[in-house]
């Protein structure tokens, strides 16, 4: 072996080593033997998948590497070691039982003929296997039921924020569907309902759909990766309001930050900071488990995307503000659907190639939100209390002459009588050498403009400063007539 070939050698192994240690499960299941009937599920780690893979690894020669366009040589390799390593993943909704089949049951290798079919979840996880291993010819397979050893907090900690890699980097991800019998059924599916399943759609780039039965939703023979299947994809795409092109291939980022929470907006999760653990990975972004905190998750959540985000949209929400800051949401709900036109999109791609559009340097100070809007003084000119399901509401009529009426209801129903009210509108238009000037244009058909409403209490010294109210609907404005103004800074 010469120079050059020693030092691909190494290169491989040393990027077959990082990927084990970074991008893998800590534990498996590995199913024994290899091929034929399972006789036996043993829970592993990582290091096993390592051993089992590292000849298959090893047979890897540099006329293998053919990079694809724009793809570098490392880059290359990595994916052909990806190939390479194969286990399959189980998504599903936990169901009362299903703890019971836990890392420690499952933590010494277990003989299938021995095993105790009154114990919750012992059904599920081998039709998994089963599915794993005669449908998809893997020999690892994880489940979140047996596969994180929940005693120990750092694994526990490390699962949650990988979780997202860890479905994506699964050879076919085996969706259960227990209440489904065919396509026609997805819609009344808890699995749709649940929060960690967002991510498990999301993330993967194979999946498979079973019913009830374990019988698959598309046949096999006609397609091994649903995510190619137009008949249920088109359906997944109606119920959960997610477009056929993220749900074939979905990029993690802290873009489109409005449209991602109304995906997740009507999902429940049994503990509450797992509201914002189960979108970690759909956003990319890092954050510390600390279960305990309550809806301070959350917050830290959006904190997180604030820091990687700069469009206007991630303040277009209603409803409860967090607890820690009034200008964020308490909870994705808060986020609401936006129908966007052709001619919206066009519009925004020519405005955002010759204007500005919002202040795009707003930043979480320790004197609240810092950012810049169209300040928009407007007067109260009429109110009245209105009872709701979740007490008293005050409803308040603005006025202004380039507005004309803007009827809102806002969610406290106490507010002083020489109180000051403003819009502080946040996708306000700036020419890219305009002085600091911005500008609304009438002319702006496609949709409404998008604002705070604001309230000023003269009488709260020292802090007297715009802050922002809790509305039952996002603010927005039609204006009748151009306005321009300088933008005014606030610190919500």
């Amino acid at each position: 072996m010469n120079s050059n070939e020693t030092g691909f050698r190494e290169l491989v192994s040393r990027m077959f080593d990082e990927y084990i240690i970074n991008e893998m499960p800590a534990h498996l299941l590995q199913l024994h033997p290899d091929t034929g009937p399972i006789e036996t599920i043993e829970v592993v780690d990582r290091f096993s998948l390592r051993s089992y893979y590292e000849t298959t690894v090893n047979e890897i020669s540099e006329d293998d590497i053919v990079p694809n366009a724009d793809e570098e040589w490392e880059d290359a390799i990595l994916r052909l070691i990806k190939q390479k390593i194969r286990y399959a993943i189980l998504s599903h909704r936990w169901v009362n039982g299903d703890s019971e089949a836990s890392f420690q049951y499952m933590q010494s290798k277990v003989e299938v003929k021995s095993f105790d079919w009154h114990v919750g979840g012992l059904g599920k996880l081998y039709a998994f296997c089963q599915k794993a291993r005669n449908d998809f010819n893997c020999s690892f397979a994880w489940c979140d039921m047996c596969c994180i050893d929940k005693t120990s907090s750092s694994e526990l900690d490390e699962a949650i924020r990988s979780m997202f890699r860890w479905y994506r980097n699964s050879h076919i991800c085996i969706t259960y569907l227990q209440e489904t019998d065919s396509v026609d059924d997805l819609a009344e599916d808890e699995w749709f309902k649940r929060g960690w399943t967002l991510l498990e759609l999301l993330a993967p780039f194979r999946m498979k759909f079973y019913g009830k039965s374990w019988a698959a939703l598309n046949p096999l023979h006609e397609s091994k990766n649903d995510k190619y299947s137009d008949s249920i994809l088109q359906e997944i795409s109606r119920v959960t309001r997610i477009p056929e092109t993220d749900l074939r291939v979905f990029i993690p980022e802290t873009n489109r930050v409005q449209e991602k929470m109304v995906w997740a907006s009507s999902r429940r999760t049994t503990r509450v900071e797992d509201i914002a653990y189960s979108l970690i990975g759909i956003f990319d972004v890092s954050l510390m488990v600390a279960y305990g905190e309550g809806k301070r998750a959350f917050y830290r959540l959006m904190e997180a995307i604030l820091q990687r985000c700069d469009h206007w949209e991630i303040f277009s929400w209603k409803g409860s503000s967090s607890s820690y800051n009034a200008a964020l949401p308490a909870d994705p709900s808060c986020y609401a659907a936006v129908r966007n036109t052709g001619s919206f999109d066009a519009e925004e791609q020519l405005n955002n190639e010759r204007y500005i559009i919002g202040d795009r340097k707003f930043s979480l100070t320790n004197h609240g939100l810092k950012i810049k809007v169209l300040l928009v003084r407007v007067e109260k000119v009429h109110e009245n209390v209105v009872e709701g399901t979740h007490g008293s509401r005050k409803r308040l009529v603005f006025s202004h002459g380039a507005l004309g009426n803007v009827e809102l209801t806002c969610m406290h129903s106490k507010h002083e009588p020489r109180m000051e009210w403003a819009f502080g509108i946040i996708d306000f238009w700036q020419q890219y050498e305009g002085g600091g000037l911005a500008f609304l244009d009438p002319c702006r058909k496609s949709r409404p403009y998008t604002a705070f409403l604001l309230s000023y209490h003269s009488n709260a010294s020292p802090d007297a400063r715009w802050r922002k109210e809790m509305t039952e609907d996002v603010v927005h404005i039609w204006p009748e007539r151009h306005m321009v103004d300088s933008l005014t800074v606030l610190y919500l």
